[in-house]
């Protein structure tokens, strides 16, 4: 059985969504085409060349998942029966989101070799977290932030982790990395302050929750929570 603090603390992940959020990777990067040839080719995220009329096709499929269909994105996955690491990454996203997190740690494992290592190695932490085996999900998903360092959602479960440990200084420098990374990163702002209330540090807490824009009603609901715990 999970310590009391970490059961306490994995029970914000309804409220605020902190870990486990769709990622997709359906940017296209366009290569050095011809201009007549651009609209009928395109580059996918490891540098593999294919059609235009694909490129869309990816790019519907992510949408999908954006709108929480992950089994319509399967459905298109198998419809179109796509074999390439862009593919593959949205399939083990959309496994993971209908809970076939087993079948999604298979594809993810065959990515671990390819440009989208980054997210195989989230994919694996986020589905050791949910089974409990945080170190598990420490190790995994600082793999993930050495392949991408920039990666402001990484940043953002890495920290989690780290506040489940009760790493509280390090979980903010995560916190502070994915939010100057991306200030939109709403999670990571509702996750710093989870992390200074942690420390008593209320005051600051508030601030930081004016600075990026963390809700009244969401603020209510972390005092509530910090109390009880």
């Amino acid at each position: 059985m999970l310590p009391r603090r970490w059961r306490t603390t994995l029970s914000l992940l309804a409220l605020v969504g902190l870990l486990g959020g769709c990622t997709t990777t359906t940017t296209l990067v366009s290569g050095a085409l011809a201009p007549e040839e651009a609209d009928r080719q395109a580059r996918g995220a490891c540098g593999e060349r294919y059609d235009g009329e694909v490129g869309v096709q990816l790019a519907m499929i992510g949408q999908q998942l954006d709108d929480d269909r992950p089994r319509a994105a399967l459905a298109y996955l198998d419809t179109f029966g796509f074999d390439y690491p862009q593919a593959k990454l949205l399939r083990a996203e959309a496994l993971r989101r209908i809970d076939r997190r087993a079948l999604a740690d298979r594809v993810y494992l065959e990515l671990r070799d390819t440009c989208l290592a980054a997210d195989a190695y989230r994919g694996l932490a986020l589905n050791a977290a949910h089974r409990g085996a945080l170190d598990e999900a420490l190790v995994l998903m600082q793999s993930a932030r050495d392949r991408r360092p920039a990666d402001a959602r990484i940043r953002n479960d890495l920290g989690y982790l780290l506040l489940l440990g009760q790493d509280h200084r390090e979980a903010r420098q995560q916190f502070l990395t994915a939010l100057e990374l991306d200030e939109g990163q709403r999670n990571a702002a509702s996750n710093l302050v989870l992390s200074l209330m942690r420390e008593g540090r209320q005051g600051e807490a508030e601030r930081m929750a004016r600075r990026y824009g963390v809700d009244d009603t969401l603020l209510a609901q972390l005092r509530r929570l910090e109390t009880n715990n």
